[in-house]
């Protein structure tokens, strides 16, 4: 690995920086062997101390008259459960930690180089701070490189990187251990901390720019998807050398940067670990977020590009798992000191590391809008650091009555009782020395925007607490998680109720968007829920909802423990009571599957209100031959679906039947409709959401409709038989079944594959003047 310059330090920050960044006892080759050294910079545990921030020159005075170190933070010992403050200069490192035995002339030379980035860094921090009343923050790019490269290292100097970063025969290095084997042996390198401190090395003496342009030639030479491949699917080349400044470029290229603050009267946390601490998932892999936090008012997040606006539009939708995504902060916005970006610039990894590390480049500004997060959010934030808590950790914070606030919201959540466990003697030390009066709870705070982290609905808690203890069983998962549903409709808004909702309106929208125009019935309860059922259709319900609902976009846990398998079955049960109460969205969901109306028509009682319509509907028209009242059979058709398939639950063999042709008929269409088609129809768009049928057509429309219609399904669908129908009322049904399924399966094409239904159409004879649809733009405008 070729040795790069060093960084040229940013001039000296403004003396009252001065020690903001961490020191060391002695720069000497000759210093002790035995050094504290900080894996979280002292400028950062400052920004927690307890008191008054002192100057270095107060705090050398200090400890030159008592000897002890001026500097305190508090301290929450996890695995002693003890809260006490402790000096800076004793928390957050390790003894020797950056200490290279191979450099003779200076053991502590790593050390060294990282307090010239950490003083770079905190210069920059501070500006930070200083800018939070105007709400942004303006960086030219070598500052914000400089950052990027801090965060990075900051993750990477974590004590528990240390050891096993490139331990050859660690479980997780199986595809890089050629790769490690090769480069330890070339370089005469004996451990994996030596091999560690290598690469330190490499990446302290190296810009940003020097580490990006090392990067782009490995993409240049393999592509990055054969070096992704490599690190995935098969094994790193031996003979790569920078290989580490592909993993850094990964790291500033996936992410774009975002400032958060914290709401008022809240506070961030630092732990042991949480200083690039990764959360959430894409389709089932990590990363969408990278946590720094900088200081109690601010955190430093990397967020993956596939969140940023532009992004969200072109890349196909994928299940997105995390607790930040109601959390939304801009991009930056670039000033370029040409005034554009010249596009050839984008034409390879090396063109655009040769211009971000030009003079030209240099000159170029980012903008950050500072994204101030609600109290929920920053609840919600500290939580995910919680979450990741190890028990032989530790924990710091400001002030007690911001920690007592983020430990009961912790702790609130049931889906945190194995975890919050530990936080039970903290709640206890702070409960006990509280800095606010006693008659005002610091969970009472009064916020408009609180109760639903804050509050515990203890009938709810309780309830909670005695499934998962196993002291309170049920029949079947269903009925455990219907009485939970009911007791949740009733309670008080809690974080374990919130995220359920969250997940069922993401399904509901989707069903909603799918769905038709409901003229009437949207929110009325037609058919309440079974409280009880067979555990036999118990499964079946929760094996087909669950996955279901991942489809229509909820995200489902896959119920790793109790609580969370309870969490999936109660939202569950929760979108099926709301799907319920809207006509069309149940249409929708019935539609998904053939086998969807056979589950969950048995969640209702017999002869729904629905079911007493659609009888009554269908017996007085056959009794009376009130058909002829309809401008056709067509318009006969789309009432009667309007009545049998649109107006909520049914139990009844009509609705059955119905239901069971649009789903099989749907599935079919949805797939052979995706496949050739000539100009000008595959360039149409397929999707018309505004679509709405005419349904009132002439009668020499509607039978040459019918008839083309039912040819078509009788081709294409596996065992399809159209009804001749006749005099009996199930001869009748039969017919009227068909014709409610095709008026079905003409929407569901004009409103999901229109350039394949105008393709139909359109060979239709050209003297019909045939119109199936209203005019769509009107449509669009009256409806907003």
């Amino acid at each position: 690995m070729t040795r790069r310059r060093r960084n040229t330090p940013k001039q000296q920050a403004k003396t009252g920086l001065a020690g903001e960044a961490q020191e060391t006892d002695d720069s000497s080759p000759c210093a002790p062997t035995t050094q504290y050294q900080h894996f979280i910079p002292r400028f950062i545990l400052r920004r927690f101390q307890v008191g008054p921030v002192k100057s270095k020159t107060e705090r050398q005075k200090e400890f030159r008259r008592s000897g002890v170190d001026p500097e305190f933070v508090y301290y929450y010992d996890i695995a002693a459960g003890n809260l006490d403050t402790r000096p800076i200069g004793k928390v957050y490192g390790a003894p020797n930690f950056y200490q290279d035995v191979r450099s003779t002339h200076n053991i502590n030379e790593l050390e060294e180089k990282l307090a010239v980035l950490e003083r770079q860094a905190a210069s920059i921090i501070m500006d930070l701070h200083n800018a939070l009343p105007q709400g942004t923050f303006t960086l030219k790019r070598r500052s914000l490189e400089l950052l990027r490269k801090f965060l990075f290292i900051m993750h990477y100097r974590n004590v528990s990187c240390s050891s096993t970063y490139f331990q050859a025969d660690h479980p997780q290095n199986a595809r890089s251990r050629q790769w490690i084997e090769s480069f330890m042996k070339q370089k005469d390198i004996r451990s994996a901390v030596e091999f560690w401190l290598y690469v330190l090395r490499y990446y302290l003496d190296s810009s940003h720019s020097d580490i990006m342009r090392d990067a782009a030639e490995l993409v240049e030479k393999y592509g990055e998807l054969g070096l992704q491949k490599m690190m995935i699917e098969s094994h790193i080349l031996p003979d790569l050398e920078h290989f580490p400044a592909y993993t850094y470029h990964v790291h500033a290229n996936k992410y774009f940067f975002s400032i958060w603050e914290a709401a008022e009267g809240e506070e961030f946390i630092v732990t042991q670990n949480s200083f690039g601490l990764w959360e959430g998932l894409a389709d089932g892999s990590p990363d969408l977020h990278r946590i720094f936090v900088v200081s109690p008012r601010i955190a430093l997040v990397l967020r993956n590009i596939m969140l940023r606006p532009e992004m969200r539009e072109v890349i196909k939708p994928i299940p997105l798992m995390s607790s930040l995504l109601n959390v939304n902060p801009a991009p930056p916005t670039p000033t370029y000191a040409s005034g554009h970006l010249n596009q050839a610039h984008f034409q390879s990894a090396r063109s655009m590391s040769n211009y971000r590390s030009s003079q030209q480049g240099e000159n170029d500004s980012f903008m950050f809008k500072i994204t101030k997060l609600s109290r929920p959010q920053t609840l919600q934030f500290n939580s995910v650091v919680l979450i990741n808590v190890q028990k032989t950790g530790s924990l710091t914070f400001l002030s007690r009555g911001s920690m007592l606030r983020t430990a009961r919201a912790f702790r609130s959540l049931p889906t945190n009782f194995p975890a919050s466990e530990l936080l039970v003697p903290l709640i206890a030390h702070l409960t006990t020395t509280m800095e606010t009066p006693p008659s005002q709870s610091p969970a009472t705070v009064p916020d408009q925007d609180v109760d639903a982290l804050t509050l515990i609905d203890v009938v709810l808690y309780v309830l909670l607490l005695q499934i998962c203890t196993g002291s309170k069983q049920f029949e079947t998962k269903y009925d455990r998680a219907h009485l939970v549903f009911k007791i949740m409709e009733k309670a008080k808004p809690t974080l374990f109720a919130d995220e359920i909702s969250r997940e069922v309106e993401k399904a509901f929208k989707v069903c909603k968007y799918f769905g038709d125009e409901m003229p009437f019935g949207e929110g009325v309860s037609f058919a309440p829920l079974l409280s009880s059922i067979s555990n036999e259709l118990s499964s079946q319900l929760f094996q087909f909802m669950i996955p279901c609902m991942s489809k229509l976009g909820a995200v489902m846990s896959g119920g790793e423990t109790i609580l969370e398998e309870l969490q999936d079955e109660v939202a569950v049960v929760s979108f099926l009571a709301r799907a319920s109460s809207s006509p069309a969205v149940w249409h929708t969901l019935l539609c998904t599957s053939p086998q969807a109306y056979e589950i969950l028509s048995k969640l209702f009682k017999q002869f729904t209100p629905a079911d007493s319509l659609a009888l009554t509907f269908t017996r007085f028209l056959h009794r009376k031959r009130l058909s002829s009242s309809f401008s056709s059979e067509f318009h006969l058709a789309y009432s009667l679906r309007g009545v049998c398939g649109m107006s909520g639950p049914t139990t009844i063999t009509i609705s059955q039947t119905y239901y069971k042709y649009m789903a099989s008929i749907i599935q079919l269409l949805g797939r052979i409709t995706l496949g050739y088609l000539p100009e000008p129809y595959a360039s149409q768009p397929r999707e018309r959401p505004n679509a709405r049928l005419i349904y009132k057509i002439p009668e020499e429309h509607s039978d040459f409709l019918f008839s083309k219609m039912k040819m078509i399904l009788r081709k294409t669908l596996p065992g399809y038989k159209p009804s001749p129908g006749g005099d009996t009322l199930n001869e009748t049904l039969g017919k009227w079944i068909d014709e409610m399924v095709i008026v079905g399966c003409l929407l569901w094409l004009g409103k999901h594959r229109r350039n394949f239904l105008d393709y139909i159409l359109d060979g239709f004879p050209q003297d019909m003047n045939f119109k199936l649809f209203e005019d769509e733009e009107a449509t669009a405008s009256g409806s907003t």
